[in-house]
């Protein structure tokens, strides 16, 4: 279980958001990990940088419009983005960044905490947003500043050889 902090939300460096990509090739965005989309049935994996041998532009970053083209999405005189200030919220193909952020390897891109712990093998589940008496983890630290409080004489020393026990003291119970 993890809590929602901001920090958990994360991402890789390679994740798939349209967030990090230009509308054209090259440029200074990130060079991010393969997709994948629906053909005729069939899962195509789609790599998001031109392979090493293409003639122009060799292990660069593909951009949003050259994606769109291969899964065959681009339609003539769509923009990079809105010209409101946000796409509106039922819109699934009013922009370029929209069209491409509603597809399903876009859609199931998971934080590095949730790829880190179901890589592990676990299952990685969120707690509510502002719920902290769910949390288990808050009764654990709750119970060690208390012992921490009670063995308390305000000096770092003194914190640094009760910080260990204060830990150890934690019953399974309270937590």
């Amino acid at each position: 279980m993890v809590d929602n902090s901001q920090g958990h939300s994360a991402y890789p460096a390679d994740a798939l958001l349209v967030s990090r990509m230009n509308l054209n090739p090259g440029g200074s965005q990130a060079l991010l990990r393969d997709g994948w989309y629906i053909c005729n049935g069939q899962k195509i994996t789609q790599s998001m940088v031109f392979p090493s041998d293409h003639p122009v532009s060799p292990n660069v970053a593909k951009g949003i419009k050259q994606v769109l083209n291969e899964r065959g999405l681009w339609k003539a005189g769509l923009r990079l983005e809105c010209k409101k200030p946000k796409c509106s919220i039922d819109a699934t193909d009013c922009c370029a960044r929209r069209l491409l952020s509603q597809q399903p390897d876009f859609l199931e891109q998971k934080s590095s905490v949730q790829e880190v712990i179901e890589a592990a093998g676990h299952l990685c589940i969120f707690l509510p947003k502002f719920h902290c008496e769910l949390n288990f983890i808050e009764f654990f630290w709750g119970a060690v500043k208390k012992y921490l409080r009670d063995h308390c004489n305000y000096t770092f020393n003194t914190l640094k050889d009760n910080l260990p026990k204060a830990l150890a003291a934690v019953d399974v119970k309270t937590i």
